[in-house]
């Protein structure tokens, strides 16, 4: 018998522990101000926070190509806890060797000209948030809520104290780090909201028959089908190693993954109410989950406009000359084959 890929059972495993324990239920709770310390528990119990530290520093020592399905499972159940920044930034302190703080850890995207308050960049809770300088360092600093009341688009508004006595974390593109995790979550995301609007579609009935039979129906699923397709196409290719980032990964692949799986969760979004009629629009409707995922993700950590406008000037700084030598030198999978004449 052959063995089963370890992907496989590592995706298997997370599914499983998102079904149990990350319930629609428990996720509304969570959103509604709740902690997630059972889910955290039983994320860290699971080990998936320490997915990217070296097994030297007593992680799995997985890259981000491995430990993307983790990630999408978490996003098909909209599980509202910072896991793809908690494995980045543990993987940054076990390399700038510091011990990393139990609980979850935000990347904090701060507003202008207000150290004190940010808006952090996860959709649940967070005990420890890393807030990026000018330089690129980050800081390390325990969060607590901020006053009832305040909210922003981008996640629960945290406040912290002692900025210049926390650790610090050398230079890296935090920016682009949260757009990794936020991208991969987005993919899983809307592999689950295709998955259920495909399947309401084909038990909701309308003159004797499912909708799904009707050719208007079928025309935005498969638009719908097109887009989730290219958004896990271009998670995997934003999980690529070899890139100078955080734990290997390349700015130039997650800008473009970051603004191609936004243009697919506006559209499938889209559809995906369409389809559901006036049930879906109600926002005790557990479809909800996915789409409010998916337009909070489009804001976090550069959207489509921010990662377009970046890769625009990487071309033009770029030496290729032309935009296809640029999307094989800067995007490919694959190393480009030199040819000889």
């Amino acid at each position: 018998m052959d063995a089963v890929p370890s992907d496989t059972l590592l995706a298997e495993a997370a599914a499983e522990l998102f079904s149990r324990h990350a319930t629609a239920a428990a996720t509304r709770a969570i959103l509604e101000g709740g902690a997630g310390t059972a889910l955290w528990a039983a994320i860290e119990q699971g080990g998936f926070a320490d997915a990217l530290v070296p097994e030297a520093a007593g992680g799995s020592g997985l890259s981000p190509a491995e430990a993307l399905p983790v990630l999408m499972a978490a996003g098909r159940h909209a599980a509202p806890l910072p896991l793809g920044e908690t494995m980045l930034a543990r993987a940054a302190l076990a390399g700038a060797g510091l011990a990393a703080p139990p609980g979850p850890i935000a990347i904090a995207e701060a507003l202008p000209g207000q150290g004190a308050r940010g808006r952090v960049a996860a959709q649940g809770p967070a005990e420890w948030v890393l807030l990026p300088g000018h330089d690129g360092a980050a800081r390390l600093l325990q969060a607590a809520e901020a006053t009832p009341g305040e909210s922003s688009a981008y996640g629960r508004v945290l406040r912290w104290d002692a900025v210049e006595s926390a650790p610090a974390l050398p230079p890296a593109d935090w920016l682009a780090a949260g757009a990794w995790a936020t991208l991969a979550a987005m993919a899983g995301a809307l592999e689950r909201m295709l998955e259920e609007t495909v399947r309401y579609a084909g038990e909701r009935r309308q003159f004797g028959r499912p909708i799904a039979a009707f050719q208007a129906v079928q025309q935005q699923l498969s638009v719908m089908t097109e887009d989730v397709f290219a958004a896990r196409i271009a998670a995997q290719l934003a999980s690529l190693p070899g890139g100078a980032g955080l734990a290997g990964l390349d700015t130039a692949r997650i800008a473009a993954a970051k603004s191609r799986i936004g243009e697919a969760a506006s559209r499938a979004a889209g559809i995906a109410h369409a389809v559901h009629g006036a049930m879906g629009i109600t926002a005790e409707h557990e479809l909800h989950l996915w789409t409010g995922l998916l337009h909070r993700g489009r804001l976090r950590f550069g959207a489509e406009s921010h990662w377009n406008a970046w890769l625009g000037e990487a071309f033009l700084r770029g030496a290729e000359g032309e935009s296809l030598g640029f999307v094989r030198a800067r995007l490919s999978p694959l190393p480009v084959e030199e040819t000889t004449p």
